[in-house]
């Protein structure tokens, strides 16, 4: 894997675990610093991490009081929803060559179709079409088009026999 993909998906893990500690200390929630790297871990697990991530801090918020879990709650679709639908996309076009809307619709349609199973092999078989299209269409039409320019390079011509 080169080095910058290794950097973009350390910055991803990083931003997972930023983003609900710093949430989680301004709502006012004890051990924040530790519900967030919790977090972080637990976004790994596909699919549910995202979920049982949040379960932690949400009891803890009870201590605190009803309005804050609450607003944990609504922290928590919030870094979830911006994630997945801004910077996974981002993260996916860099470090894949995928237009942030052909993930975010291939995610959605194959979720839709499939189930869990689609949302799982939604982006890697997108990005297996991406490269498939890329080198069955795209090449044999650039080959196409660079088919007359060889012809016309390498085209021979009789020898003038005044000039022998």
């Amino acid at each position: 894997m080169p080095w910058h993909r290794e950097l973009v998906n350390r910055f991803e893990a990083l931003l997972q675990e930023v983003d609900p500690t710093v949430t989680l200390y301004l709502i006012g929630v004890p051990g924040a610093l530790f519900l967030g790297i919790l977090t972080g871990l637990l976004a790994f697990v596909p699919l549910v991490g995202s979920i049982v991530s949040a379960i932690p801090p949400l009891l803890l918020a009870f201590v605190v009081g009803p309005t804050t879990v609450l607003w944990v709650l609504l922290a928590y679709v919030a870094i979830q929803q911006i994630e997945g639908n801004l910077v996974e996309p981002l993260i996916m076009q860099k470090t894949a060559s995928l237009h942030p809307e052909a993930v975010v619709t291939v995610v959605t349609v194959l979720g839709a179709a499939f189930g869990v199973l689609g949302n799982i092999l939604a982006v890697p078989s997108d990005i297996v079409a991406a490269i498939l299209v890329k080198e069955l269409w795209f090449r044999r039409l650039e080959e196409a088009e660079n088919e007359p320019n060889r012809k016309a390079e390498t085209k021979e011509y009789p020898r003038n026999p005044a000039r022998q």
